[in-house]
């Protein structure tokens, strides 16, 4: 089934002007117009505004502190019943990494973008004829598909809402000539085939003059936009730009963020106390789409409390019982008479500090490590691949998804990861009581390792409120940290291991101070 064309709608911007945090302007009241069903190159040398202007085109959020400011006026021409002033839904983005889910299927990314398609988009192919009909294969992992094939994808997911408008974000960068012909070619199949109005923002113009698109120029020595010929094109990337533009285009990042001590604040434990309070809103936000809302907390239900992690625990809570049981035995002075007088106390003793205090303590810590890096890595690849920017190109508020469903997942596991260590530490504990009293029996060790932990007229175990909810609450702590420190931008792969880092160190720091600070307050 072949899709139908989209509404021709045209894009007229006007009156633009971008500005850096230190006053220095890429644009100063510069036009663009893209006619309806047109194919449109915005060219310009790197760092001169062109991606700033696409974003917002596309009325993609800015979230840095400090980002540069653009002003102007956006306006569609097109049918009044398939369109909103400066809506997202009548703009489709294919950003430059692609920004595809990978945890999900290629027709899983299609399916997202159909599932999540505005009230006034009409219903559109399912998502697998979609891909067919761009000769993606339907039984291939999205980790396994070539650069072109993932392009296809990308393009793909953003035909699924229909918009009338696509934007494509330097397409064809770090590809070789090849295959840059060949994302040119899908381009302008694509701009026919949907009758849609598509603009190219790239330095790398060359593959797409075979389609006789309209050429504008982003010309950073005069600030504004221009149409221009493809003579005027070369000449200008031919000539070298004038040092002292170089060295403004080169020395200023677009997101540069201001060295002031209260948005270090802000951006630092200020950011995290305020998503810690805030929590709830992200938990209880994205349910109009359950399906989705779930498939997420799944994600990170199976990352954070299930697989290797729930073996990784067992592990750790069988080797502290049989080493601290162990040693709490062998290594007592005058063992051989101490330990027959004292072994009903020694072992209440090991019961309870074990449950109440040693074995959370221990899990909390571990999972601060082990699950703190995982989710600050995870949010940090979502962050530099622009997987924020994909779902909030949806109408998806990325903590919707993503924190909510994080916190929630690490407060549920934490507690019962806790209990799991505790089972395994009792057997090992009770293996290391066998061998260090050689004529000890397991009702000796049963009656006296529960007799404070569960007395025999209680129902639960003595305590065990205390135990869930600093598990929970250590649970909320660790998954605030490393969200906070992996949603923050970035633009290069280190500054993710960076954040790795800082959320194990400051995740585990959190829930030891939480529960030392519970510990008083318990006992």
């Amino acid at each position: 089934m072949t899709p139908s064309p989209t509404t021709p709608c045209g894009l007229s911007a006007r009156d633009v002007t971008i500005t850096l945090p230190n006053g220095t302007k890429l644009l100063d009241r510069a036009n663009l117009i893209a006619p309806a069903s047109s194919l449109v190159i915005l060219a310009g040398p790197s760092g001169c505004g062109k991606t700033t202007l696409l974003r917002w085109l596309a009325n993609l959020p800015d979230d840095s502190p400090a980002a540069v400011t653009v002003e102007g006026k956006i306006e569609f021409t097109c049918d009044k019943q398939n369109a909103e002033p400066h809506s997202r839904g009548n703009v489709g983005l294919v950003f430059q990494n692609l920004a595809l889910f990978d945890e999900l299927s290629p027709e899983a990314n299609v399916q997202f973008a159909i599932d999540h398609r505005r009230p006034h988009q009409p219903a559109h192919t399912n998502a697998k004829e979609q891909l067919k009909q761009l000769r993606i294969p339907l039984d291939t992992p999205l980790s396994r598909l070539s650069g072109g094939e993932r392009q296809r994808v990308a393009v793909a997911r953003t035909l699924a809402t229909h918009p009338p408008i696509l934007l494509f974000d330097e397409p064809t960068t770090g590809l070789d000539q090849a295959t840059a012909r060949s994302v040119a070619q899908l381009i302008a199949d694509t701009q026919q085939r949907q009758q849609a109005t598509v603009i190219v923002v790239t330095h790398d113009y060359a593959p797409f003059l075979p389609h006789n698109p309209k050429l504008y120029l982003l010309n950073p020595h005069e600030r504004n936009i221009g149409m221009v010929q493809e003579e005027e094109l070369r000449a200008f990337f031919q000539n070298p730009q004038p040092a002292a533009l170089r060295n403004q285009l080169s020395n200023q990042p677009i997101n540069a963020w201001p060295d002031k001590p209260w948005i270090k604040w802000l951006t630092g434990p200020g950011e995290v106390l305020g998503n810690l309070i805030l929590w709830p809103l992200a938990l209880l936000g994205g349910w109009r789409r359950p399906r989705w809302k779930l498939r997420y907390f799944w994600h990170y239900m199976w990352m954070v409390g299930l697989g290797s992690t729930a073996i990784y625990v067992a592990i750790a809570g069988a080797m502290l019982g049989f080493v601290f049981t162990s040693f709490s035995f062998s290594q007592m002075p005058y063992a051989q008479v101490t330990v027959p007088l004292v072994t009903q106390e020694l072992l209440a003793a090991v019961g309870v500090s074990t449950f109440r205090i040693i074995v959370p303590l221990m899990i909390a810590v571990l999972l601060a490590g082990k699950c703190g890096a995982a989710i600050a890595a995870d949010v940090g690849a979502r962050r530099i691949t622009q997987q924020f920017d994909a779902l909030s190109s949806f109408d998806v508020e990325p903590r919707h998804y993503l924190y909510g469903n994080i916190g929630l997942a690490l407060i549920i596991a934490c507690p019962l990861l806790s209990l799991l260590a505790y089972v395994t530490n009792v057997y090992a504990a009770m293996i290391a009581y066998l061998l260090a009293t050689g004529d000890g029996s397991l009702a000796v060790f049963d009656r006296n390792f529960f007799s404070i932990v569960w007395p025999i007229n209680s129902n639960l175990p003595r305590g065990i409120g205390w135990v869930l909810t600093k598990g929970a609450i250590g649970g909320l702590v660790i998954s605030t940290v490393a969200y906070t420190l992996g949603a923050r931008p970035k633009s290069a792969s280190v500054e993710v291991s960076r954040d790795v880092g800082l959320s194990i160190f400051w995740g585990s720091l959190g829930v030891l101070t939480l529960h030392s600070i519970f510990t008083f307050i318990e006992f």
